[in-house]
């Protein structure tokens, strides 16, 4: 049965919470090692793993057993088992199932490596990557307190039965787990093969913020390119890979598909199927990589936007209005101390006449003009 401790600060409120004892994890680590199921190891490009997937390491000695509880302790909180980690590691979820799976130790991160299995038939590979980082929120004082940024990578993972859903089961079911396991992050290349679309619908930010800037002169290139009807301010709208992933869905224009699902916006000798798509999931399909992260809500602040600009900052209104500079400093600046690394910065934008009238009246708009 599944073992897992509740959050400190839960568990302390509750008698039936314990954390698991030092002694039992490394009983546990040590079958495991017996049972030839942990290793050293590192991520390592140059190496190929198994049937060439895109997921590389190299193999080492098993760390000693005073680094293993370290480790341990550092990314898991002694909140859970070794054998319980794997058995939520590795749900059976329908006819797929998880064989061969390992745990490795590496020099920045814990990995975990798997076979997926539909029945008895090999249907892809999964490595999760688990590091305890400085929270760059915090500083590194704080991390040497033992504050970290717990995060989970997504170093691979293909499915062959892509439409089967298991990804998204089996990422809900990640979710659950690793918020009650006190993780903050999920980070990915989305480049991986269940990817680009995926991710963005599932609601992971670009990591660099110059990403969307990018993407939006990509997205008014194909547009003109395309001599398509879409206003420029639809675009100015978009700001996370989820709004790129839902635009224009009632426009449809053609990609190209590869036999191994991957998609470009011109055929060629790859790319020589050709199917109609939304414009939004066309582009995203077809655009290059990109980083992304995903926030795991356990007592991690909630994400907020902030939208300013100089010009709003020397506006000024009457004395006592709440707008007023006076008024509005004072009050970013205590949010923003509050919630130094989980502000969205928006940048501010002309919207076009026609969507302001649906909510001002045509007079006002007018008379704001004139002022």
């Amino acid at each position: 049965m599944l073992r897992v401790v509740e959050n400190e600060s839960r568990a302390d409120r509750k008698s039936g919470g314990r954390l698991i004892s030092k002694q039992e994890i490394l009983r546990e680590l040590d079958d495991l090692i017996g049972e030839r199921r942990i290793f050293g190891a590192e991520l390592d490009p140059s190496v190929i793993k198994k049937s060439g997937t895109a997921s590389r390491f190299l193999l080492s000695k098993v760390p000693s057993r005073t680094r293993l509880l370290r480790r341990w302790s550092a990314l898991f909180r002694n909140r859970i088992a070794p054998l319980a980690l794997f058995e939520a590691l590795s749900p059976q979820t329908g006819e797929f199932s998880h064989r061969e799976n390992l745990l490795l130790f590496g020099s920045d991160r814990v990995l975990y490596d798997t076979q997926i299995f539909e029945e008895e038939e090999g249907v892809g590979e999964l490595t999760l990557g688990f590091a305890s980082l400085p929270d760059p929120a915090l500083g590194f004082l704080a991390f040497l307190r033992g504050h970290r940024l717990r995060v989970v990578y997504i170093e691979h993972i293909r499915v062959k039965a892509q439409r089967s859903g298991y990804a998204a089961t089996l990422f809900r079911h990640y979710e659950r787990l690793f918020r009650d396991l006190g993780f903050h992050q999920f980070r990915l290349n989305a480049s991986l093969s269940i990817g680009k679309y995926y991710w963005a619908k599932e609601g992971f930010e670009f990591s660099d913020g110059s990403e969307v800037g990018k993407r939006k002169a990509d997205l008014r290139d194909l547009v003109k390119e395309r001599g398509l009807s879409v206003r420029d301010i639809e675009i100015a709208r978009l700001n996370h890979p989820f709004d790129f992933a839902g635009f224009r869905k009632d426009l449809r224009v053609p990609a190209y598909r590869d036999v191994d699902g991957y998609h470009a916006l011109a055929p060629s000798e790859r790319y020589t199927e050709e199917v109609v798509l939304p414009l939004g999931k066309a582009y995203l399909l077809s655009a290059a990589p990109w980083e992304g992260y995903k926030t795991i809500y356990t007592n991690t602040p909630k994400r907020t936007g902030f939208v300013s600009a100089p010009d709003y900052q020397t506006h000024r209104t009457r004395r006592g209005h709440p707008r007023a500079p006076g008024a509005s400093g004072p009050s970013q600046g205590r949010g923003r101390a509050r919630l130094p690394g989980n502000l969205i910065r928006l940048p501010p934008y002309v919207p076009d006449l026609s969507f302001l009238e649906t909510v001002h009246r045509p007079e006002y708009l007018a008379r704001f003009r004139r002022a």
